[in-house]
């Protein structure tokens, strides 16, 4: 796996203080990530670092859009997605005895270079939602929506004249569970 060269901070030339950048999360860098579920992406990312003596703050910040397909209507849409991330480095001697602890990193205080690309994959991948779907029909047409699809489900939920109704008011509907009641008293 090859690391895009701007994911990389180098901590020896960094003093105390806070840093900006701007980085484009894109298909090249997920490229980089063989396994990946996100192929194409154009997700703008700025980075805050606020560097001390011994532990350093890098805020995440990132919009932006992945390809996947709707999960309504199966058509390739561009999902928009965004989030805020924080991760804390902290440097000690005894880092490689540390575990890392989810949003904090332990690294020895004479690492020469750290590799934020794992960490920016990770927060990028954990902020694509569960159920893939947004308003289709949002904005100017043409929509990316699958519009036959979209119809056939619209009309699975509406019910045909000659349909029976359900029951309303005392009337009550036999339960299967019913045959189950008499099964004690034997």
């Amino acid at each position: 796996m090859s690391t895009p060269a701007a994911f990389i901070l180098p901590l020896k030339g960094l003093g105390k203080g806070f840093y900006e950048y701007d980085l484009e999360v894109n298909d090249a860098f997920f490229a980089s990530f063989p396994e990946s579920p996100i192929q194409r992406a154009a997700v703008d990312l700025h980075l805050i670092v606020d560097k001390q003596s011994r532990e350093m703050v890098v805020d995440f910040d990132f919009s932006g859009t992945i390809a996947t397909d709707c999960d309504r209507c199966l058509a390739p849409i561009d999902l928009p997605i965004a989030d805020r991330r924080q991760l804390i480095v902290k440097f000690t001697a005894e880092a490689e005895d540390q575990r890392d602890e989810g949003e904090i990193v332990y690294l020895h205080p004479d690492t020469n270079d750290f590799n934020l690309a794992p960490f920016v994959y990770e927060m990028v991948v954990l902020a694509v939602p569960m159920i893939r779907t947004y308003d289709c029909r949002e904005g100017e047409p043409p929509y990316p929506c699958d519009e036959d699809l979209l119809a056939r489900i619209e009309a699975s939920y509406e019910t045909p004249d000659d349909a029976p109704t359900a029951p309303t008011g005392d009337e009550e509907k036999p339960s299967p569970w019913d045959v189950l009641k008499d099964l004690n008293n034997n």
